[in-house]
């Protein structure tokens, strides 16, 4: 029987904040206590649950098949209790919060700039949190550890919430001084081209389609109109020719600034580096897909009035890019 007499909820953060760092030090740093205190609580921890928790390896603390059964159901509790404590008002001006988002690269480049200028110019007190927008996002909003996420989501499943921001046009990009730079883009001459190839699914995900499905949860992780390109090339008896992949935007405006090759990107980013990388974009010369950006988070935390003063900034600058 587990002897709940000497629990309290500050053993309870800490315990969270352990499942969730893997660190001593760092779960001493979120809770801003010291690694002392961490250790004297775990102690503590360890003689109510009747378990060790976490046992030291190389790659940090490491949860016991008992802390592992905890984390998420003491994670969902403090979540609950969190929402249950909220206040009914949230004023930026004088908030100290913290939250944690997770976006994908492009959101990183073209959204989050401003999102961030304007919390930080109404806010702060507030402290933010990106993370990369990778796998298991479902899991972390579920478990709390991401209070929402920002990628090419699509498809949600009821638990969650899901709200358009943004959508975006593909168009080619060359080197400034290409060959072909100065002429009309035409079907023949893209593919005469060798292609880069945008694929932005991470190293633990196989997408289909240029879709990864987690959890009910739907996101785009190939933006590169392949589809689309392919018909139209079909249509003149070519094929396109793909001489490179790569796993980010930025890293495909680099590389075509410095080759022969021609990638198709969102025209946002090739706009805004088309200058820095010695770039020029050209509109698609058959009707091509837009990307799309989105945000996702929690139905259950939907009315906290912090996490609702966020979303409606982060809509409010989507709006005006």
């Amino acid at each position: 029987m587990t002897n709940f007499a000497n629990m309290d909820l500050n053993l309870l953060r800490v315990f969270d904040a352990l499942f969730e760092e893997r660190s001593v030090t760092r779960a001493g740093s979120r809770l801003c206590v010291t690694q002392s205190a961490v250790s004297h609580a775990l102690a503590r921890l360890r003689d109510i649950l009747d378990d060790e928790l976490f046992i030291k390896s190389p790659d940090g603390m490491t949860p016991t098949a008992k802390a592992r059964a905890v984390g998420p159901r003491l994670r969902a509790g403090l979540l609950q209790l969190q929402a249950a404590l909220a206040a009914d008002v949230f004023d930026p001006a004088t908030a100290e919060y913290h939250y944690t988002v997770a976006a994908d690269a492009y959101a990183c480049a073209v959204l989050l700039p401003s999102v961030v200028r304007r919390i930080r110019a109404d806010a702060p007190g507030v402290n933010v949190r990106i993370t990369p927008g990778v796998a298991d996002i479902a899991e972390a909003l579920d478990t709390g550890r991401v209070d929402l996420a920002i990628s090419g989501y699509c498809r949600v499943p009821e638990r969650l919430g899901l709200r358009e921001l943004l959508r975006d046009r593909l168009v080619w990009v060359l080197r400034a001084d290409h060959p072909l730079a100065g002429a009309p883009l035409t079907l023949e001459r893209l593919a005469s081209l060798p292609h880069l190839v945008r694929a932005l699914a991470d190293e633990r995900t196989e997408a289909m389609d240029g879709m990864v499905v987690e959890h009910g949860l739907a996101r785009r992780v190939a933006q590169d109109g392949d589809g689309a390109l392919a018909d139209a090339l079909a249509g003149i008896g070519r094929q396109r020719q793909v001489r490179l992949t790569v796993p980010s935007t930025h890293a495909a405006l680099a590389i075509v600034g410095e080759t022969d090759l021609a990638a198709l990107v969102p025209w946002r980013m090739a706009a805004g580096w088309a200058e820095h990388y010695r770039l020029k974009w050209m509109e698609p010369p058959y009707p091509g897909p837009e990307s799309q950006l989105s945000m996702v988070w929690h139905l259950g935390l939907g009315s906290d009035p912090a996490l609702r003063w966020l979303r409606d900034i982060i809509a409010a600058v989507a709006s005006q890019v």
